[in-house]
């Protein structure tokens, strides 16, 4: 289903990395992010993390290669369709390659979703199948990967293995590992570090922390190192700041996402997140008080759960889905970002699996509004009613206070579930 979804269309975002991929083959790493791209489409300059650059320099030679056997078989086997050499030779082939990392991280969050099934129960076959499809089968993985052409799926898949290598093993250092890789494809999976931090602390205590923050920055340091000409220990992380984390998202308090700012300014008024609000303060400062008070009170009221598993699973869950809901600049896609950990968790409790049908719902409508991609009149046309996203982001702020509401009364009565 993925493979043919990948030939059928592209978003806008993949000329950007078809460009950048182009660039690193033809101009070389060095001084990368300060040159601006020989193609520019939504972004002058490079704004994406080392990790994701590279995906795309791998993949952007796929179609050569693949031309070249294809040629071979034309050659020798007649009744090989040559109009199919032809097809590898356009642009939408190239962008079919430059999503397939992102599919293999689809697969991936399938096969870790069977994983931890298996630890949640041992013996459930059928867990291992419910886990996989709901993965596998969920439009708004292979829609957002396999069809958009976006790589969301990637980062989210590193985070979810960090975590899972933290709750099951005592290789401490590889979860560290593959929590830096995340950030290092997309800063969206920054929203876990203070739950990452908080139970990686209670687990394996505060000097093998240290210990695994030194060698994840040195990762980080060593990543960034091929893009800059004139390395100094600052220069990776003022990269990150300025030119991969401000230059991000548009730089409006909403990007069509169906979160708590819709309800408060259009999304046709362009307003910045930077623009003062009540009380002369910004609409990014609210957004960073409201995610930064949830988690606290999360992680606060967690503090002895007994329960090792599920509770920091749930933590996840609920920073991702505060981030999405209360940070500014979000995007529409970034909604399937809580989706995993909330399946996660499913598997061991299942009455968060209605919330997670209901919230994939919510996704899949937020990720059409956005890319009408095929255009079926009668569902855009209800997707972009005003009233229609207005009630749907209404629906998915109250799923957040319902569940958060209910799930911190439980945890101050220290009784975890």
């Amino acid at each position: 289903m993925r493979l043919a979804l990948l030939f059928i269309d592209y978003s806008f975002d993949v000329n950007n990395h078809i460009a950048w991929a182009k660039d690193l083959h033809n101009r070389g790493f060095g001084d990368f992010f300060n040159t601006q791209s020989s193609e520019v489409y939504a972004t002058l300059y490079p704004n994406y993390p080392p990790v994701a650059l590279f995906l795309f320099y791998l993949s952007y030679p796929l179609p050569k290669i693949i031309y070249q056997i294809a040629w071979w078989i034309n050659i020798h086997v007649p009744p090989f369709p040559s109009n199919l050499v032809e097809y590898i030779d356009e642009r939408f082939f190239l962008a079919a390659m430059m999503k397939v990392s992102a599919v293999f991280a689809d697969l991936g969050l399938a096969g870790l979703c069977c994983l931890f099934a298996t630890r949640l129960y041992k013996k459930s076959k059928r867990l291992l199948v419910i886990g996989a499809s709901l993965i596998l089968f969920n439009p708004v993985f292979f829609y957002n990967s396999a069809f958009w052409g976006q790589i969301d799926a990637i980062p989210v898949f590193f985070a979810v293995l960090s975590l899972y290598l933290l709750l099951f093993t005592k290789r401490g250092l590889l979860s560290g590992f593959m929590f830096v890789i995340s950030i290092l494809v997309k800063p969206t999976t920054l929203v876990f570090i203070p739950a990452y931090a908080f139970f990686f602390i209670k687990k394996f205590g505060f000097l093998k922390f240290a210990r695994t923050v030194i060698f994840s920055n040195l990762i980080f340091l060593i990543a960034f190192m091929p893009f800059i000409e004139h390395f100094s220990l600052l220069s990776p992380y003022q990269i990150y700041m300025e030119k991969i984390l401000a230059a991000q998202s548009l730089p409006f308090v909403t990007n069509s996402a169906y979160n708590f700012w819709l309800l408060i300014v259009k999304p046709g008024d362009g307003i910045k997140d930077t623009a003062l609000y009540l009380f002369g303060i910004s609409y990014r400062m609210y957004g960073y008080l409201i995610v930064s008070l949830a988690i606290i009170i999360l992680l606060y009221q967690t503090r002895r759960s007994r329960d090792k598993i599920l509770t920091p699973i749930v933590v996840f869950f609920f920073s991702a889905f505060v981030a999405f809901l209360f940070l500014t600049k979000m995007h529409e896609r970034y909604f399937m970002l809580p989706l995993p950990f909330l399946l996660i968790a499913a598997l061991k409790k299942t009455n968060y699996l209605r919330w997670f049908f209901i919230l994939s719902l919510l996704a899949f409508l937020n990720l059409y509004h956005s890319w009408a991609v095929p255009f079926i009149k009668p569902l855009f046309q209800f997707t972009d009613n005003r009233l229609v996203y207005l009630s749907l982001s209404l629906v998915a702020v109250s799923c957040f206070f319902y569940l958060f509401s209910k799930y911190t009364a439980v945890a101050r009565r220290k009784k975890i579930s």
